[in-house]
């Protein structure tokens, strides 16, 4: 018996292919489109979305608290699909947040909070507010629980119709759409939890050989029930001079149950400033407050 045989006509090329072989490569085809969309979602971050803006960034139940709300806005010139789900993930010593393998044993926050909508389409400068309800549960254990909320930018329906796509030219041909989007974390605290921060090996590392900058690289120990979540600021004040504060970042979290993670922060000094024969003064302080109000921790390093 002969095999029957289909012919593939790509650009200008004539290859001949046994019939059960072109459904072989749609599947491939498939395949591939699924491993590039994993792979987009894998790095999802504020700047992803692009089009998206989520206030706030981060979402905390305490006391007696049961409702929050997230404001979306579509600041792009696209009306643009979103779906709303929840994912856990895990921070790395490295401050990266990594995707939790499933059944992996923690304290969850998906499966005491219920929101809504679960999917929303803005038009260019239409807003949304995400509702959230926090139902705990009876004898819950004392901790803080966190899953984190996606917000999924989905794809135009026009691009991913494959009867459409597959009619606009006669050979084979990939169309890879990423699907990006943001996550921000929803904190539940149940029981009266603390923490307790300390900074350690620090280093100062080259950061740009033209402008002369450095990068202060530190460690943050974290002890206690709860995560530690504030900003940095840093001072130099050089030998008989005034203090300059010569650094800053907001936001940096150590997550539980990670014990310490290592933070960069680049130094900036004034023009004409050396950032050398003085003492540096790092601070980390709750958000918004200074340092007679909300120090968690600090330390000084003398530069030579």
């Amino acid at each position: 018996m002969k095999q029957h045989k289909t012919i593939i006509y790509n650009s200008s090329k004539q290859v001949n292919t046994p019939a059960n072989s072109l459904t072989c490569t749609r599947v491939y085809l498939l395949l591939i489109f699924i491993l590039a969309t994993i792979s987009a979602l894998s790095s999802t971050s504020a700047d992803a979305a692009g089009q998206l803006m989520v206030s706030p960034t981060r979402i905390v139940f305490e006391g007696n608290e049961r409702t929050k709300q997230v404001n979306l806005i579509n600041n792009g010139s696209e009306t643009g699909r979103f779906r709303i789900s929840f994912v856990n993930r895990k921070m790395a010593k490295d401050g990266r947040f990594e995707e939790v393998p499933e059944n992996e044993p923690g304290m969850y926050s998906d499966g005491i909070v219920r929101f809504s909508p679960r999917q929303v389409t803005l038009a260019p400068g239409q807003s949304q507010t995400v509702r959230l309800m926090l139902r705990k549960k009876r004898d819950m254990e004392d901790g803080e629980y966190r899953s984190h909320l996606l917000f999924q930018s989905l794809p135009d329906p026009e691009a991913t119709d494959i009867s459409k796509l597959a009619g606009q030219s006669k050979g084979l041909s990939v169309h890879l759409i990423p699907v990006i989007g943001i996550t921000i974390p929803v904190i539940v605290r149940q029981g009266n939890l603390a923490f307790t921060v300390s900074l350690s090996d620090f280093e100062l590392k080259q950061a740009n050989t033209v402008k002369a900058e450095k990068t202060l690289s530190l460690k943050i120990s974290r002890e206690g029930s709860s995560s530690a979540y504030g900003d940095f600021r840093i001072y130099f004040t050089p030998e008989g001079g005034t203090p300059v504060v010569v650094g800053q970042i907001n936001g940096v979290a150590v997550y539980t149950p990670l014990a310490s993670r290592t933070v960069d922060i680049r130094l900036q000094t004034p023009a004409g400033f050396n950032l050398s024969n003085g003492e540096l003064h790092i601070t980390y302080l709750q958000p918004g407050k200074d340092e007679t109000t909300g120090l968690l921790a600090e330390s000084r390093l003398a530069v030579p």
